[in-house]
């Protein structure tokens, strides 16, 4: 029964690499990556932590798809070490720590920081009129651009907070369904803000040298661009890694402080 169950799950990872790979939602270093991940997650969680994986990575890869309408949505290692990393390390300490509580509101909190903020960027792209600056709402910034937000995204980021909350709960049979759904929706959702802060604050944006642009890559048009705000070193990826630890953190201080409550 164990091999068979051992036959089943790398089967079921293997075919969604393969999808993933099919579909361009990843490169081949992002592929086995999010393999390595993955097999973490179903090995060790099981299968209800490996579908809410699956799901932020479905979702987010195919709005991505959609609001491009190109080859764009693919993924590279560096993203996928940013958001999978501190879900990874949750479910690790799933397996080694005595409470199973606080690994998992941390894996679910880590995980809902990067599908809250990827629905909310994704649905701002497509419905969403000219983004404004979290920092400063008067400034109108170019769409895509880290640290605008529009009201179509942070509803639909909230939304998705919700919902991706109370899908957990449903799947992993909490008896606490309220207490537990507003932990992790409001981490979810306050860690995506958080991602939109960071972005306007810490993460660098250049002005390209040749055509003005504000962009957020130190090269463009074949020129090195001119560092305009933020910390060189700090990159999409970089606030990413810090949102979703931030996600984890705060689900696992509001499940305490409610709990207490």
């Amino acid at each position: 029964m164990m091999y068979e169950d051992i036959v089943v799950k790398i089967s079921v990872l293997l075919f969604i690499t393969l999808f993933a790979y099919k579909n361009r939602f990843l490169d081949t270093a992002a592929l086995f990556l999010s393999f390595i991940i993955g097999a973490l997650v179903l090995f060790i969680g099981g299968w209800v932590y490996f579908i809410l994986l699956l799901l932020f990575l479905l979702v987010g890869s195919l709005m991505t798809k959609l609001v491009n309408n190109s080859n764009s949505a693919l993924r590279s290692w560096p993203n996928v070490a940013a958001n999978g990393f501190w879900p990874a390390l949750s479910i690790v300490f799933l397996y080694i720590y005595p409470d199973k509580i606080t690994p998992t509101i941390f894996y679910l909190g880590s995980l809902n920081a990067m599908f809250s903020d990827t629905v909310s960027t994704e649905i701002g792209m497509y419905l969403g009129g000219r983004p404004r600056l979290i920092t400063s709402p008067k400034k109108v910034v170019e769409k895509g651009l880290s640290g605008g937000v529009t009201i179509d995204g942070l509803l639909g980021g909230f939304l998705a907070a919700f919902s991706f909350a109370y899908l957990s709960s449903i799947l992993l049979s909490f008896n606490w369904n309220s207490l537990f759904i507003h932990s992790i929706w409001l981490s979810g959702f306050v860690s995506s803000i958080s991602d939109s802060f960071l972005g306007s604050v810490l993460q660098a944006k250049y002005k390209c040298v040749v055509c003005g642009k504000i962009i957020e890559e130190k090269i463009h048009c074949g020129e090195r661009a001119n560092l305009l705000s933020g910390l060189e070193w700090v990159n999409n990826h970089t606030v990413n890694f810090i949102s979703s630890f931030i996600g984890g953190f705060l689900a696992v201080l509001l499940f305490n402080g409610f709990n207490v409550i």
